[in-house]
């Protein structure tokens, strides 16, 4: 039976409302490469989604959100469009989103300037224009359904955003780049001005600062001081928040009604429309200036593995993400390897067999046995050859020549040196794992996601569950065996 299309401004819905609280995840990490560069990708993109489901619900007798060659519009008309559409009211939102559009599309320029004060609270205000956005436009309130907030909290004390601004204070020895920068949102805020709108694009907080003897407070306004005149004064009404919360739960989305707590849209998602996914892999590829190399740390490539089916296809990202989690990390990597070609998988076979480095090297001993072939016979030639001369050889040497000369038939159990009667992961054994590979993915994926939520270190289990899981899935390995002869022989 066939299953039915999701309508599409629910899936859109569906699909923006996961992305926003990926950003949300992403920016509350502690530690994190490249915070606001990856931050406002995503969130522009979860903004995206949520604009083109509002026209596709509300406009779709006017407004084509599909073009011809079967791609959506771009963000930049999307916007514009709803602009008009819901008039003075959207006019902030707008304005904020430019603002962060402009930063997103010149992230280059800002590589050596400090500027995460003023972003801090430019992203704050629209995760609190897109809660409300959301609620008047779908009655879906996230406040209800999500425990998420953006705070600032660190080792450093925080720096006013107002003064960030002024061409006085902090700011006075940045590049022209974040100048112009600061300066559109200053324009920005005279538009609003000019327009009789007291919402501010950046949002308001208060900064309570205490020691054993005395309380301050400093009160942060929204006004632009950026003259010695100051002719510009925003004041702006407060508005309800997103509910803070620190432990980041995720937002469940089920059809099934007695086990919900909140109303929430749900369907099965339309195919192609989005895959937020992909998303951080974009904000990689900008930072890297296409250099090939997976700049985002371990944890966000973690919480990239956890949805490592929804990843898009190009030999370049996988070869990538291979090697980060291959050579450069010692994690999971091998459903990456898996749709490699055999050239590709040789490569990174022979860059750590020559350059060998504990522990990584232990991942390809026992992928050489347990794909079988001849591919054993080639590393046992290699490093004979390599360290015939050598007094001590490597500690792995003796490791591979154990497994190569073991009895055992099985070529996984063989490669781990273990018995048939060997608990794993939950205390299961290997034969009880593959029995049910949908659960064996799904723990996969949890653990990954857990790796990612609470900043774990690399962990043994989701390493012994990724061979369980893929390494039997390669189909070239003849191919493998032969360039492998090629590069070490």
């Amino acid at each position: 039976m066939r299953k039915r299309k999701s309508p599409i401004a629910k899936s859109l819905l569906n699909n923006s409302v996961s992305a926003m609280i990926s950003t949300i995840e992403l920016h509350n990490k502690p530690e994190i490469k490249y915070r606001y560069e990856t931050v406002v990708i995503l969130l522009l993109n979860s903004w995206e989604l949520a604009l083109k489901s509002y026209l596709y619900k509300n406009h779709k007798k006017d407004v084509r959100i599909f073009e011809k060659d079967g791609r959506t519009k771009p963000f930049e008309n999307c916007l514009n469009i709803t602009g008009l559409k819901l008039g003075k009211d959207f006019n902030p939102i707008k304005e904020n989103l430019d603002v962060l559009y402009n930063y997103r599309n010149q992230v280059a320029h800002f590589y050596l300037d400090e500027i995460n004060p003023i972003l801090f609270s430019l992203v704050s205000k629209s995760i609190i224009f897109y809660s409300k956005f959301i609620n008047d436009n779908f009655g879906i309130d996230l406040t209800e359904t999500s425990d998420l907030i953006l705070l600032p909290i660190g080792f450093k004390r925080p720096i006013s955003p107002i003064d960030y601004i002024s061409n006085t204070s902090v700011n006075k020895n940045t590049s022209k780049e974040v100048k112009d920068f600061l300066k559109t949102i200053i324009v920005a805020t005279e538009n609003l001005h000019n327009q009789d709108i007291d919402e501010a694009i950046f949002v308001e907080f208060k900064m309570n600062l205490t020691n054993v003897s005395r309380i301050k407070n400093a009160d942060l306004i929204a006004g632009i001081d950026n003259s010695s005149k100051a002719t510009l004064t925003i004041n702006t009404k407060p508005i309800n928040k997103i509910k803070i919360g620190s432990d980041g739960q995720p937002l469940f989305l089920t059809n099934d009604k007695s086990t919900a707590n909140a109303l929430l849209v749900h369907e099965e998602l339309q195919d192609n429309i989005f895959e937020e996914i992909n998303n951080i892999l974009d904000a990689n590829r900008i930072l890297g200036k296409n250099s090939n190399k997976f700049l985002l740390g371990t944890s966000v490539y973690y919480r990239i593995y956890s949805e490592r089916d929804y990843v898009n296809y190009t030999i370049s990202d996988f070869e990538m993400l291979a090697k980060y989690g291959a050579i450069d990390t010692y994690s999971p990597f091998i459903f990456w390897l898996t749709k490699l070609p055999a050239l590709k998988i040789a490569e990174i076979f022979t860059q750590l067999i020559e350059n060998p480095k504990h522990p990584n090297i232990s991942s390809i001993i026992k992928l050489s046995f347990i794909f079988q072939n001849r591919i054993p016979d080639i590393l046992k030639e290699y490093f004979d050859n390599k360290y015939k001369d050598f007094k001590q050889k490597p500690q792995f040497c003796y490791t591979f020549n154990d497994i190569y000369n073991s009895k055992q038939k099985n070529p996984f159990l063989k490669a781990f040196k273990i018995a048939f009667s060997k608990k794993f992961f939950q205390n299961k054994t290997f034969k009880e794992w593959k029995s049910d590979e949908v659960i064996l993915h799904k723990n996969l994926s949890d653990l990954c996601l857990k790796t990612f939520i609470e900043n774990r270190n690399e962990n043994k289990e989701i390493r012994d569950l990724d061979f369980i899981l893929y390494s039997d899935k390669f189909t070239n390995i003849e191919e493998i065996a032969e360039e492998l002869e090629k590069k070490l022989l």
